[in-house]
């Protein structure tokens, strides 16, 4: 009977020591920060509020030819924006595989913003239903599968 009650002592003693350093630990400063999840925004979404400082933009004019410019280039996992001038007409933009079909305004700017998400190659901006220009999709180095 001694002998368990000495077990149950030198338990007891053994947990209060792990506390008491694991407070002293905290009491000295050591803390563990939790992580900061970010999340780029959602593919085929615009995204709300200020444009992020690492996100690239570009702005395109609509023209009777299509856009001009009408080549654009991102990395994949970044983010990008797109703004577009109106021409006096509604029209659609798609971006095949990044942008949804989106309302462009007949005047002033439209704001499309994207993350550039897939495997690197060029995709079709697509402006009423025809081809209007190149996204070209490149991957951390910046190099494309075509090239």
């Amino acid at each position: 009977m001694a002998k368990s009650r000495r077990r149950e002592g030198l338990g007891f003693i053994r947990s209060a020591a792990i506390v008491l350093v694991a407070l002293g630990l905290t009491a000295c400063g050591e803390s563990i920060e939790p992580a900061t999840q970010i999340t780029p925004p959602v593919p085929f979404t615009p995204t709300a509020g200020e444009i992020p400082e690492d996100t690239f933009q570009a702005t395109a004019t609509i023209t009777d030819e299509g856009l001009e410019p009408d080549r654009f280039a991102g990395q994949v996992g970044t983010a990008f924006r797109l703004i577009v001038e109106g021409d006096g007409a509604e029209h659609t933009l798609v971006i095949e595989e990044l942008v949804a079909e989106t309302p462009i305004a007949a005047e002033g700017q439209t704001i499309i913003d994207f993350t550039v998400v897939g495997d690197p190659g060029l995709l079709d901006i697509l402006l009423d239903g025809e081809v209007a220009g190149t996204f070209e999709r490149q991957s951390a180095s910046g190099a494309t599968e075509d090239g």
